[in-house]
């Protein structure tokens, strides 16, 4: 229900579509206003002002300058300006920290309005709170409210109140579980403001009619109401109608579509009244991908769900926080008050409190030391037991290298070789996500098609038997062929990525020409970073790490021989994925990035530095001691266990840069924090 009535605040808010225009210029101006010396009244209505434009970026700023907008109109006995601030705050603060205050201030704000004949207000505040007695389940207290409105509206001929009462009747009904009485309001609200085409309602009310549909389980009505939402320009709504399509399409089993839309509905994650919608988007997405049985997207999205969830949860903390600070500012208002009546009285009780305020806050700070100690313990013991296991595994790298001398010669063509090996897996994962999209955008390609044709095939004809095309034909005519557009443009561009892949398989297969040839070094790093990963998800279904790229933009190209460079990057990046997954097993953790102890994360850069380039590869994984720094470009020396490491890729990798190139290759370690290796080719 809360995404409704976030909705319903959206059309509440005063101002909020101009500030959606004007944007930070118009919030800059109005801060710039707040610091001048001010009359103390215009002061209260820039308050109100910033409160409505910080209502969806970030509310819990809007509810301090609400607050703070308050306190000043009470305080200067501006009651015009406590109703203002009643209507663009109050609300607000009903559904996301106190309906007590919310309650109070309406109410308050209803006598005002009577007793200085402001109507129309009148007619906002009453709507305020209905729904807000609609968020308590006080339905018939909810619908007394929504009448007095119209009593007003009809006694008053206002009608230009901010939202249309038959909407707010069918929100009501539609919550109540009366979908025919809700369908009906909502039609009539339609009706109402329809000869208005730029009426910023249109895309609500039909959004609510084919959310209305979805309920009495009419899901083609619905997919059509829910198309209508999104042919208006972009707004609020467009999320909730993507996953409204998202969920009617998979409840007629066009999964495609229904993957195709719940992916658009995750487009508006930084509205946070839309937190609700991509959680339920994300899950829609976890639960059809686990159907299929592709585990690595279910696992993203039900991620994506869940870390929304918590940054929602966080919000509403800071909220509850935000609540309990507004209750002790107003408590020391009454306790100034009663001093300035009663000084001499309350000195003592003025001390008694400041002494409990000060052990309350010494308790809370050695309660804190001793959480912080426990941490601190518990991580050194953490931090012992993997340098005990990183010794281990030292111990078992030089019994590994002692095995692998009598083969060195067989080794280091084999170790060539198992580069093109290690891609194969992940080629063919990279190649299947382009064929996806490639097969995805056919299909909505070939139902698009046939949606036209039947469009067309639909349109009447006059005597010359010449077909008669209407404007709303056209437009959806045109929507489609811009659809069809698109559809085409991303087959273009994934069938181009594959081609790619395999271009870039085939060279790095090919045996060294020597030859060099100038090149892109950012296109090159990213391409075998994605390579490198996907084949270590293939050979082991329980990897995952997280990796991100800064790539300097504008990097001259440079003359290298792409296999051999490809081969030194892979190397690189198989350790520091290798590094990453070590140091999660060993802390005793599934390498997840659920886990709230350790992220895996390895990090590639590009910068130009005086006259060569230099590439980061950074991990956070289990690092190396001195000792075993100074023999990692050792020919056959490996920190891996015997099978999993020949000991020849940073010892063919430094050859290739440093002798093949004219460069350098560096490396930096922490035990136990991570690995940074750099290689700097000449421009």
């Amino acid at each position: 229900m809360k995404k409704y009535i976030c909705l319903f605040l959206f059309l509440f808010t005063t101002n909020v579509l101009t500030a959606q225009v004007q944007g930070n210029y118009l919030i800059d101006s109005l801060k710039r206003e707040l610091n001048k010396d001010i009359h103390d009244t215009t002061k209260v209505l820039i308050l109100h002002k910033l409160t409505s434009n910080y209502t969806f970026e970030n509310p819990i700023q809007a509810l301090r300058y609400g607050r703070e907008a308050w306190y000043l109109a009470d305080s200067i006995r501006f009651e015009k300006g406590k109703v203002f601030v009643a209507i663009s705050s109050g609300f607000i603060m009903a559904t996301t920290s106190d309906y007590t205050e919310a309650l109070s201030k309406l109410s308050e704000a209803v006598n005002i309005c009577e007793r200085k004949k402001m109507m129309k207000e009148l007619i906002s505040v009453y709507l305020n709170l209905s729904l807000l007695y609609t968020t308590r389940k006080q339905s018939s207290n909810a619908l007394e409210y929504l009448t007095k409105a119209k009593q007003v509206e009809a006694k008053t001929k206002v009608k230009d109140v901010i939202i249309p009462l038959n909407l707010a009747e069918g929100y009501i009904y539609k919550d109540l579980g009366k979908s025919q009485m809700a369908l009906n309001s909502f039609q009539n609200a339609l009706k109402d403001v329809s000869p208005r085409k730029e009426a910023p309602q249109l895309p609500n009310i039909n959004f609510y009619i084919g959310d209305t549909y979805w309920d009495m389980n009419q899901q083609d009505s619905a997919i059509k109401y829910y198309h209508k939402t999104l042919t208006y320009k972009e707004t609020y709504m467009d999320a909730q109608a993507y996953y409204g399509l998202a969920k009617a399409f998979n409840a007629k089993k066009n999964i495609d579509s229904s993957i195709f839309y719940a992916k658009k509905a995750l487009y508006f994650p930084e509205k946070s009244f839309l937190f609700n919608t991509t959680v339920a988007a994300s899950l829609l997405l976890a639960n059809i991908y686990e159907k299929q049985n592709n585990l690595n997207q279910a696992l993203f999205y039900h991620k994506l769900a869940m870390e929304q969830k918590d940054s929602l949860f966080h919000q509403e903390e800071v909220r509850e926080i935000e609540r309990l600070n507004y209750e002790k500012k107003e408590r020391e208002l009454i306790t100034q008050r009663r001093i300035m009546a009663h000084k001499s009285d309350l000195e003592d009780a003025i001390k008694i409190y400041g002494l409990s305020g000060l052990l309350f806050f010494l308790i809370i700070f050695f309660v804190i030391l001793y959480r912080n100690y426990k941490i601190k313990h518990k991580a050194n013991e953490s931090l012992q037991e993997q340098k005990e296991e990183i010794h281990t595994q030292r111990v078992k790298a030089e019994k590994a290298l002692e095995d692998l001398k009598a083969t060195q010669a067989q080794l280091i063509q084999s170790e060539k070789l198992a580069s093109l090996g290690e891609l194969t897996a992940g080629i063919a994962h990279e190649i299947q996500n382009p064929l996806n999209f490639v097969n995805n955008f056919s299909e909505l390609s070939i139902d698009l098609v046939k949606e036209l044709k039947e469009e067309v095939e639909n349109c009447p004809v006059n005597a010359e038997n010449e077909l008669i095309i209407s404007q709303e034909n056209k437009n959806y005519i045109d929507e489609i062929l811009s659809d069809l557009t698109q559809n085409q443009e991303k087959i273009n561009q994934h069938g181009k990525r594959a081609s790619s892949i395999v271009r870039g398989m085939l060279q790095h297969s090919r045996t060294s020409s020597g030859e060099k040839e100038w090149l892109d070094i950012n296109t090159l790093a990213d391409e075998y970073l994605r390579l490198s990963y996907h084949g270590l998800r293939a050979k082991d279904k329980n990897f995952n790490a997280d990796f991100s790229t800064d790539f300097a933009e504008d990097l001259p190209k440079i003359s290298v021989i792409p296999q051999d460079i490809g081969r030194v990057l892979l190397n690189l990046f198989n350790n520091a994925f290798y590094a990453v997954n070590q140091r999660a097993v060993e802390t005793g953790h599934a390498l997840s990035l659920q886990s709230s102890k350790y992220k895996p994360m390895v990090i590639v850069t590009t910068k130009k530095k005086g006259n060569f380039i230099e590439i980061g590869v950074r991990d956070n994984g289990t690092g190396m001691s001195d000792t075993t720094l100074a023999k990692i470009f050792q020919p056959f020396f490996t920190t891996k266990p015997t099978g999993e490491g020949t000991g020849l890729g940073l010892s063919l990798s430094y050859d290739i840069i440093t002798k093949g190139h004219g460069g350098m290759i560096e490396v930096e370690s922490v035990e136990g924090e991570g690995t940074t290796f750099t290689v700097k080719l000449p421009v």
